[in-house]
């Protein structure tokens, strides 16, 4: 009870305090995106709720990485284990400890999900290099194949928009927090080209909680007309980072920067390329194509428990697509077909020690996956649209380890489908209903079973399920926009850690109903409110002890509210407070322990700018609340671990644009 009044009492609040709250505004402001359906396309169009993260909006938050930049964003709840960016889930649709298993991340496209437990990186996405996020919320399986349960965020990067530009900042912040970067771009007849390079480097909240990166990305186009275009895009990244780990529930009360870990840390280096072709026949269709490498190295020194690792991943792929927009039977048709290739090789080289003998052993892993799909939209009537897609995806896994000797192999596919309807009522205006088939391959970590022999688990099957949705996108006028959307999804053999056996099993039937509401008011030039709040019930069902049971790590309610206020003079003043409800332990399926307790943050940021100069002055946390947006325990409910987020903080920077 104390909880849900916290945190009604929060959300409440935001729209009491006499200054105004940040612009981040969670509907259709971006007329087109390019996720929705892996093609440039009008967001009305889009039988999806989907929400862009703008430049603007960039500018206006206080973000230190770019996962801060989806905290108020709705229906996405983010936790930062360590409070650095480096060790960071973003969880859509309520999914807990397996969110970033079932969020696809893409970055232009290429997806940065990795092959095992590990997830995505989101050190390796810097923030200077983010154009904008676009985010399709719901089952996103048939165009873009695994990991696409909950849906999708793609990071748009930068791209040259001048004939010559070039851009210096320096940020500085608490916890010896500093941040300087700087950009070149510029075109000239049929090439353009951009250069970021960037260096960042944090003491971190917690002790050992140290992050140090290097990033240095560009890209290169030749387009000599518009029917054509060729790309050329990389980037490098490195970093350095401490791992504090969890603390126990004393601890955390008393002393909650601490650590038990002061010598666990992490070295990641991280490179991939692209290369990109675009071509247009006119009245036969557009071809697209993409052809990526990446190679990411992991060092872990786990000294506090005698283990250290050192990781290698390589991943291929390929994913051209054919776009056909062509009428059919006299009504408008666009029709979407391609292939999603990806071969991935991960080697792990490991050393524990025990009782005072050194054990070492190698672990090869290579997985290879085809996707074929097509997307069609027809136009039945000139505002109601038809949109019906299929994929289907093949899966191989070749697995090695080097002691005891053993090879192991399995291989398996799936299918997925849609079908929804699009009612446009205004120009920017449509309401939709979907059904999506959606499913999930295990990764690496989870298919593997080490004991009594090393094998591929024999109880292990692939993630499949049902997304139904409903949706609304209103401009009642050019300064007042709302949108409503209503979800159901229900999985079969959702995979999950079970603590008790320690090891990775299907869970028979899990359910997953909400709601989700997003509305922007501009009364005056100068002001801008927006607010967002989702409603998640996310359950375990199929009989069996859990059946009933709420999933661990999902709150219930998680909402948002802001105001940007234009001061005049170059002056702009943004805030906004974001509110998370309670929820219950990792792993504590039996919903036996406290959940942990509701939580909210309050952000404010003052920015000046005069012609080409920037300057800012920020707040996180403002009223200083202590809370913890992760935290776990064990089978029993016997032990509680905590992983304390950040305190009141401040952040300042300035940056010139020539």
């Amino acid at each position: 009870m104390r909880s849900s009044v916290f945190f009604v009492f929060s959300l409440l609040l935001s729209f009491l305090i006499p200054f105004p709250l940040s612009a981040q505004e969670e509907v259709t402001l971006e007329e087109v995106v390019v996720t929705g359906t892996r093609d440039v396309e009008e967001i009305r169009k889009i039988p999806a709720n989907v929400t862009v993260v703008t430049q603007d909006q960039i500018q206006q938050s206080n973000a230190r990485t770019t996962v801060d930049l989806l905290r108020d964003q709705k229906d996405v709840v983010v936790r930062d284990f360590y409070g650095n960016g480096k060790t960071a889930s973003v969880d859509l649709r309520g999914f807990g400890e397996t969110a970033p298993l079932n969020v696809l991340v893409l970055v232009d496209g290429r997806r940065v999900n990795a092959i095992d437990l590990s997830g995505v990186d989101w050190t390796q996405i810097p923030l200077d290099q983010v154009e904008r996020i676009e985010i399709v919320r719901g089952a996103g399986s048939v165009l873009y194949g695994d990991n696409a349960v909950g849906g999708v965020i793609n990071i748009i990067t930068k791209k040259p928009e001048k004939p010559f530009s070039a851009q210096v900042e320096g940020v500085w912040g608490s916890y010896g927090y500093n941040r300087e970067s700087g950009s070149v771009s510029g075109k000239s007849g049929p090439f353009s080209a951009l250069l970021n390079a960037a260096y960042s480097g944090t003491e971190g909240y917690r002790d050992n909680g140290f992050l140090r990166t290097k990033d240095l990305g560009g890209n290169v186009t030749y387009s000599p007309n518009e029917n054509f275009a060729l790309s050329l895009s990389g980037s490098l990244h490195s970093d350095d980072a401490g791992l504090p780990g969890g603390l126990p529930r004393a601890l955390y009360e008393t002393d909650r920067r601490a650590t038990l870990r002061p010598d666990d840390q992490a070295k990641t280096d991280d490179g991939y390329g692209a290369l990109g072709l675009k071509t247009n026949f006119g009245a036969w269709g557009r071809l697209e194509a993409n052809l990526s490498y990446q190679h990411r190295n992991v060092k872990d020194d786990f000294r506090s428990y005698a283990f250290q690792d050192d990781r290698d991943l390589t991943v291929w792929g390929f994913t051209p697509r054919y776009i056909l927009e062509k009428p059919l039977w006299g009504h408008g048709n666009k029709l979407i077909a391609g292939a999603d290739y990806y071969h991935a090789e991960s080697d792990v080289d490991s050393e524990s020690v025990f009782m005072g003998t050194t054990f070492s052993n190698r672990l090869e892993v290579t997985k290879k996956s085809l996707g074929l799909y097509f997307l069609d939209e027809f136009s039945v009537l000139d505002n109601l649209l038809l949109t019906l897609g299929y994929r289907q995806e093949w899966v191989s896994y070749d697995l090695f380890q080097a002691s005891p000797r053993a090879q192991e192999e399995e291989k398996d596919h799936e299918p997925a489908y849609n079908a929804s309807l699009s009612y446009l009522f205004g120009k920017r205006s449509s309401a939709f209903l979907s059904f999506r088939r959606s499913f999930r391959f295990p990764v690496s970590d989870e298919l593997i079973q080490f004991f009594p022999s090393f094998r591929v688990n024999p109880n292990i099957k692939p993630q499949t399920g049902y997304d139904y949705e409903a949706g609304v996108r209103h401009a009642f006028t050019e300064n007042i926009e709302a949108n409503l959307t209503l979800f159901w999804i229900d999985l079969d053999n959702e995979i999950f850690f079970n603590p008790e056996t320690f090891t990775n099993e299907n869970y028979p039937k899990t359910r997953r109903q909400g709601v989700e509401i997003g509305a922007r008011v501009r009364p005056f030039p100068l002001l801008s409110l927006w607010g967002n709040y989702t409603y998640v019930k996310a359950v375990l069902k199929g009989g069996g002890p859990f059946s009933g049971n709420e999933i661990p790590g999902v709150p219930k309610s998680k909402g948002s509210v802001g105001v940007s206020l234009d001061l005049g003079k170059g002056f702009q003043f943004n805030t906004a407070v974001t509110a998370v409800g309670s929820r219950y332990f990792i792993s504590d399926f039996a919903n036996r322990l406290d959940p942990l307790d509701a939580y909210y943050t309050l952000d404010a940021k003052l920015t000046f700018a005069w012609k080409g100069l920037k300057a800012f002055v920020g707040v996180n946390n403002l009223t200083n609340q202590k809370y913890a947006e992760w935290g776990v325990t064990n089978a029993s409910g016997t032990t509680e671990l905590l992983y304390a987020s950040p305190t009141r903080n401040f952040l300042g920077g300035i940056s010139y644009n020539f």
